[in-house]
């Protein structure tokens, strides 16, 4: 992608094969009239010389100037025929495989070169597009840095520590999400030195408490607040900070009414990069004298500061994404294994082939500080036991964390896999087993989802 987010042109391919290919025809006519006078067009040399158009012409410049060459060699060798004399040939339906041949490989050179640039031109496009996303969050780490300078002066002027900056800047390094919300919470009440906070998220149209630092569950702050309505549902409404001076300096509009009990005294939005708000913070408690507009100004900055880090995990989410590798058990991407279930089950459709489906169901007995390493443990069994060919990937199921696609397989042959892998657990020392589910294709089945219910049904 270029600076103004707009496709790079492709450069226009190439005619110069229309006036090259007789060129090329002629001069070796030429050639064979000096050298082979008795021999028109080459006819008892094997291999032809005339394939070399073929190739050399249908590889360079794709499908139109391979039919082209094809067309031309099959004229010349039935020119060649009639120059030798032979041309009672021409009755016999057998002669006409020779120049049928000859256009069949110039077209299938061609459309295999074209195909070749097409996957060529592909790869180059996505490499773009992954340089222009690292480009993104290389100015993503800009803004986090300049934003962390802003905070040193925010949190030195007001007597914050160099250490709550610095757990601060860690924890919204991260990368995931549930994380990240968590570091918001913990790290913006001890840069505001609040007593009480709470964080919401929406669902279904409402603010919703999802953590709270400071106050009990019996405490007289709301778990749940509606749309535009308080201080959160105003500052998740407006897109900015909003606090309980707002009401009182009589800077909210008419119609919203502040409740006996208010739900915070200040809160602020984090939003996406589409300006939507995805959280609120809010302050529910504070020392009094804490409570001034330096605060809420430290507020701001650490909004904007946590919305920035939010927008970098969406980026990385996405990047992650596009991966096909799981590097956490060195199998496929569950993204991957979405892409190629599509593509084996077009191909078994078009050329009704076998294809199965393999569910893994891991012992949900394992306790959890032992889960990784036998996770990776089971992971290493799939692929010792299973062809070269076949896939081991990742699931978005999370009672199913595993599956493998067995490219032209039988159920038959899916059984003793499973069979297989079941047996090598047991070698392993693995005490804890696992449960197979096996979904093969049939004719009857509209789409790949139906093989993998298939295999989810079998599990045992």
């Amino acid at each position: 992608m270029n600076e103004t987010n707009q496709p790079v042109p492709r450069p226009a391919q190439s005619r110069a094969w229309m006036y090259e290919v007789p060129v090329f025809y002629l001069a070796l006519i030429l050639l064979q009239r000096a050298l082979r006078p008795d021999d028109p067009s080459f006819l008892s040399v094997n291999p032809s010389p005339l394939w070399l158009g073929l190739l050399l012409f249908g590889l360079r410049y794709g499908m139109g100037a391979g039919l082209a060459s094809g067309l031309v060699a099959a004229g010349l060798h039935a020119l060649g025929v009639e120059w030798s004399g032979e041309s009672f040939r021409f009755e016999d339906a057998d002669f006409y495989a020779a120049p049928g041949l000859f256009v069949l490989v110039g077209a299938a050179v061609g459309a295999a070169a074209d195909s070749f640039r097409h996957r060529i031109q592909t790869l180059l496009d996505d490499s773009a597009d992954l340089t222009d996303r690292n480009r993104g969050l290389q100015s993503q780490i800009v803004v986090q840095q300049k934003a962390m300078r802003a905070i040193e002066q925010q949190v030195v002027s007001q007597m914050s520590s160099v250490v709550t900056l610095y757990h601060g800047s860690r924890q919204l390094a991260s990368l995931d999400r549930a994380e990240l919300m968590a570091a918001v919470s913990d790290f913006f009440t001890r840069a505001l030195q609040a007593t009480k906070t709470a964080l919401y998220l929406p669902e279904g149209g409402r603010w919703v408490l999802s953590r709270r630092i400071g106050w009990a569950h019996d405490a007289e702050y709301p778990a749940v607040v509606e749309a535009g309505q308080g201080i959160v549902g105003r500052a998740a409404a407006d897109k900015k900070p909003s606090s309980i001076k707002d009401w009182l300096v009589g800077e909210i509009g008419e119609g919203v009414e502040l409740p006996d009990k208010a739900d915070a005294i200040m809160a602020a939005p984090l939003l996406s990069p589409d300006g939507d708000p995805v959280a609120v913070f809010a302050v529910q408690a504070m020392p009094f004298m804490r409570f001034n507009s330096a605060s809420l100004n430290l507020l701001t900055l650490l909004a904007d500061w946590g919305s920035e880090a939010y927008a970098k995990c969406l980026q990385v989410e996405e990047l992650r994404a596009r991966s096909i590798l799981d590097e956490r058990f060195a199998t496929h991407s569950a993204g991957y294994f979405k892409s190629r279930l599509k593509q084996e089950f077009s191909r078994s459709v078009r050329h009704a082939l076998p294809f199965s489906v393999l569910l893994v169901v891991p012992s949900p007995d394992v306790p959890e500080t032992r889960r990784e390493a036998y996770l990776q443990a089971l992971c290493s069994v799939l692929r010792d036991s299973v062809r070269e060919g076949d896939l081991v990937a990742s699931t978005e199921d999370p009672a199913a964390p595993f599956a493998i696609v067995l490219m032209t397989a039988t159920r038959e042959r899916a059984e003793e896999v499973r069979m297989r892998i079941a047996q090598s657990t047991v070698k392993l020392g693995l005490p804890e087993g696992a449960r197979y589910g096996v979904g093969s294709f049939a004719h009857t089945m509209k789409n790949p989802e139906e093989i993998v219910a298939n295999a989810r049904q079998d599990v045992h």
